[in-house]
């Protein structure tokens, strides 16, 4: 199964720089709201990662701020902040007063689509930013809208591990978060980044905290199993 655009039907697609700026603006609003939640979800997070950078003798900056995106996108699109919902979806389901229509129905198609998974990459076109990706865990194909990924040539062949959603018939990049892998896909798909490991078996958080928790921890964590291997580049200013 290939997930691809609606080009062919003509419908009207987003900018993908507008949609960036409606996340943006849907994670600011939330940021000004954070007392009262945000504490109790840093503990959460920090007791599954155990952030390496945290614990260390000197705060390493690039590691810090790579483990505030990885928070911040957890926060926003994966966990329940009042009834089950998250941030996301009760920005939905609650504008903010001034919200244009279209901004909500942009949203709402992020929270119907999104899934974060770690991808083979197939092919890529750096002239249109469209990337052939396949989900290592569920073996479906996309056709995605990824600049950074296109745009990089280093990053090819492995996997690439992200957060995608489909609006407007086209599916694009909607996290922060870009963690390439250069090992071959088959050789990590069953037990690589982010899986769930024999021995997390024995840690309920471990098993309910999902992929992509898993993830963050496996490449960031004081015992993360990839964490040595860690290193980071600047992708338009931020650190992935």
């Amino acid at each position: 199964m290939v997930m691809r655009t609606d080009e062919a039907k003509g419908a009207p697609m987003a900018d993908p720089a507008e949609i960036e700026r409606e996340v943006a603006q849907m994670a600011e609003y939330w940021g000004e709201r954070r007392e009262g939640w945000r504490d109790a979800a840093a503990d959460e997070f920090e007791r599954i990662v155990m952030p390496a950078c945290l614990y260390g003798p000197e705060q390493d900056f690039r590691r810090l701020q790579m483990v505030n995106m990885c928070f911040t996108e957890w926060v926003l699109f994966e966990r329940p902040l009042r009834e089950g919902k998250t941030p996301l979806q009760l920005y939905v389901e609650t504008p903010p007063e001034g919200t244009s229509e279209s901004t909500v129905d942009h949203l709402r198609q992020i929270d119907e689509t999104q899934l974060f998974a770690r991808f083979a990459i197939l092919d890529k076109d750096p002239e249109t930013s469209r990337a052939m990706l396949l989900d290592v865990g569920t073996d479906r194909r996309y056709e995605v809208c990824d600049g950074a990924l296109c745009k990089n040539a280093r990053w090819r062949n492995g996997t690439i591990a992200e957060r995608i959603a489909c609006v407007d018939g086209l599916w694009q990049v909607i996290g922060q978060v870009h963690l390439y892998d250069r090992a071959d896909p088959d050789a990590t798909r069953v037990d690589g980044p982010g899986a769930l490991h024999p021995d997390d078996l024995r840690a309920e958080d471990m098993c309910d905290a999902g992929l992509f928790l898993r993830l963050v921890r496996d490449v960031l964590g004081v015992d993360g199993r990839y964490a040595p291997t860690l290193s980071m580049v600047s992708v338009e200013g931020d650190a992935r």
